[in-house]
């Protein structure tokens, strides 16, 4: 197969048998040139987990663990850990999962004929992620937390296709019914003269052998019973997977766009078990998998050697497991059609385990990247969290423990004494003897330093604008600018992801539970349409909904301008009063809000139920907040029939309580109307009627 080099960048790469020296070399040159970058984010480790050279077990400096064999400022000094940039990435990446279970997922067709399905598509996301695809938080809160800490967030998504084999009884009665029902003969059937008829079936239709077969017929015979594999579909899903760039996922280092790049390298760790079951399952190559198997427990790659350490904790000594590459590639066929491939290689290893065209109709890598920041057009520029919050972290760790080692000599400062005559003992309420007075005394302790205070709340306001954290002395527009900057980067990073999801499921997923899910009735109108059929998907959340001050801020300046403004009547105040509820207590607004047409219907229930009360005797009583336009319409409507009116001309103290009944329901009507003309300055004109001048 002819591929681009770096000698020769005018080759075109072409499909066809992979050259597997020319992968191997590409994937160690990656890994090569991207080693400083790895070596950061190892720093960013340390960083963020507080681990460095000669840490302790009790968070004191001691001269034994120190390389020098000395330590400053004494032995047993202070070494206190300061988690700020732990707790920032756990901050931020709260903010963000908080975002992304609460934002609105709403499908945009491309084309103008997708417009009536793309309400059906949009609620169908939103029943794939949250019940369909278990992993899918699990693994977009990992990936947050790479992108924070490694400063890359990286994504796989896939689709899996799972099947295990389940055994079945099969009884000589069901047998011999089928043999019947496609018309054989039962004597010829238990007398075997039609198992070479029977043979092959039981070969093509459960994949067991021919020796297999024949065994499971004998006991069919003479037992009676037999039991039969069958593969059973277990998993049938879009699957997404959080991949760390530093030790699973490589790209070159001079990558600007990661779906126009050559190649790329996903890194999976495989037991000898797994490698040999894939044999069968995905017709890997046989040779490759022995070869293959020969490396476990090897270093496989010396530039990775600390990162391996660090990840798999293993301190030097290797795993027994195997380092598989599947490197994707874009190439060429013979007739100059691109398309993504897939080689499953070993490093190390001549062969191949398997070369194909991955057939995804989307036609872009399986892979969603995004960096934290672009400080200039190549990926693997971005500076993660630790590494731009380090310098915050190393100050406030010294103010601590500087603060500690005062507090230390405050209470017990270095003890006076004359040469040859150290106290025994000393202590609260210890009688130590001495000759003269000033024989024995403390040292002057250190002065109390308000600059170390001031220094240590100084820094952190800084670290908190920097970031744009919710803390005293940081701008609140400026906090909310920034956390909406990093939501927005990881919505778009989930928007890609739904965008390969759907297009998996038009490929792939079973009709009938797309019809289940969405329930609708014209399936011809409601399909899920071709695999190339392009939606955008908008992911929309706003931070300052986190602020419940901020809502009700917003919500009453959104019902005053609707007021003044919405002459035409098409602010919906339900729907204003959903989202407002929904903010204040998530989850709530569809129990404690009722639908208009049901709040109708209960306050004509409720009127009704009230007249029945006035008519048995019991007097009226009104509530100030209540729905008393419709009651009173419910009301004047049973008052004005002929009946009502000659029962209460019958019944004076039913005409009394009725007249008192209108007159509190009026009052409180008139209250609502003095309400709004505080605000409007002018009465509420009601329809049909001109208002007056």
């Amino acid at each position: 197969m002819d591929l681009i080099t770096d000698e020769n960048m005018t080759d075109v790469p072409k499909s066809g048998e992979p050259d597997i020296p020319f992968l191997q070399e590409a994937y160690s040159r990656t890994v090569h040139d991207l080693q400083e970058w790895v070596d950061q984010r190892e720093r960013d480790y340390y960083t963020r987990n507080c681990k460095w050279n000669g840490k302790s077990e009790d968070f004191k400096k001691h001269n034994r663990n120190a390389e020098t064999g000395e330590v400053f400022p004494w032995d047993g000094a202070s070494d206190h850990e300061s988690r700020e940039v732990d707790d920032l990435i756990n901050t931020k990446k709260a903010q963000c999962i908080n975002a992304i279970k609460k934002a609105y997922i709403n499908a945009i067709p491309v084309e103008s004929n997708d417009i009536q399905r793309a309400a059906v598509i949009s609620n169908f996301m939103r029943w794939l992620i949250n019940a369909k695809m278990e992993e899918f938080y699990e693994q977009i809160d990992l990936g947050i937390d790479h992108l924070l800490e490694k400063s890359i967030m990286v994504h796989s998504v896939e689709w899996d296709y799972c099947k295990q084999q389940i055994q079945q009884e099969l009884t000589l009665e069901d047998a011999i019914a089928m043999v019947v029902n496609s018309g054989g003969d039962q004597e010829q059937f238990m007398t075997g003269e039609l198992d070479d008829q029977y043979i092959p079936m039981l070969t093509e239709g459960s994949g067991v052998s021919e020796k297999k077969a024949k065994a499971m017929l004998t006991e069919l015979r003479t037992t009676g019973k037999t039991t039969v594999p069958l593969d059973k579909s277990i998993r049938n899903q879009p699957v997404i997977k959080a991949l760390p760039p530093d030790e699973d996922f490589f790209m070159p280092s001079w990558t600007i766009e990661p779906q126009k790049v050559p190649y790329c390298f996903h890194v999976i760790h495989m037991t000898p078990q797994e490698l040999r079951a894939k044999i069968n399952e995905d017709d890997w190559d046989e040779e490759f998998v022995e070869e293959a198997i020969q490396t476990a427990g090897q270093q496989h790659d010396p530039a990775l050697i600390e990162e391996w350490h660090r990840n798999n904790f293993t301190d030097g000594r290797y795993d027994e497991t195997v380092r598989i590459i599947y490197t994707y590639q874009r190439l060429l066929d013979e007739d100059n059609v691109q398309g993504i491939y897939r080689t499953i290689m070993c490093y190390g290893v001549d062969a191949y385990a398997k070369h194909e065209l991955l057939d995804y109709q989307h036609g872009q890598y399986p892979f969603i990247v995004t960096p934290l920041e672009r400080t200039s057009k190549r990926l693997y520029s971005a500076r993660s969290l630790p590494e731009l919050a380090e310098s915050y972290q190393q100050v406030i760790k010294a103010e601590t423990d500087a603060s500690i080692d005062r507090q230390s000599l405050a209470t017990m400062p270095p003890l006076k004494h004359t040469v040859g005559r150290k106290p025994t003992k000393y202590g609260p309420a210890v009688r130590v003897p001495v000759l003269r007075m000033d024989e024995i005394q403390w040292d002057q302790p250190p002065r109390f330093d308000q600059g170390s205070y001031v220094l240590r709340e100084y820094i952190e306001t800084n670290l908190n604008r920097y970031w744009g954290r919710n803390a005293q002395g940081v701008d609140p527009i400026e906090a909310q600018v920034k956390q909406q900057y990093l939501v927005d980067i990881v919505l778009g990073h989930i928007r890609k992801i739904f965008n390969q999801v759907y297009s998996l499921y038009q490929q792939f997923g079973p009709d009938e539970e797309y019809f289940r899910v969405v329930g609708v009735v014209d399936q011809q109108k409601y399909t899920k349409g071709k695999a190339g059929e392009r939606y955008d998907f908008w992911i929309d959340f706003d931070i300052g909904t986190q602020d419940p001050a901020q809502v009700l801020e917003r919500a009453k300046a959104t019902a005053e301008l609707g007021q003044m403004l919405d002459r035409s009547g098409t602010l919906d105040t339900q729907q204003l009063l959903q989202i407002v509820v929904g903010q204040l207590w998530p989850g709530a607004a569809d129990r404690m809000i009722q639908p208009v047409e049901q709040a109708q219907e209960k306050a004509v229930a409720e009127e009704r139920q009230t007249i029945a009360e006035l008519v048995a005797g019991v007097p009226p009583n009104v509530r100030q907040d209540d729905a008393h336009q419709i009651k009173m319409q419910v009301f004047e409507q049973w008052a004005a029939q002929p009946d009502i009116q000659q029962k209460m001309q019958q019944d004076p103290a039913l005409a009394e309580r009725a007249m008192q009944y209108q007159k509190q329901r009026q009052f409180q009507i008139q209250q609502q109307q003095n309400a709004q003309i505080g605000r409007t300055g002018t009465a509420p004109t009601a329809y049909g009627q001109t208002a007056q001048q």
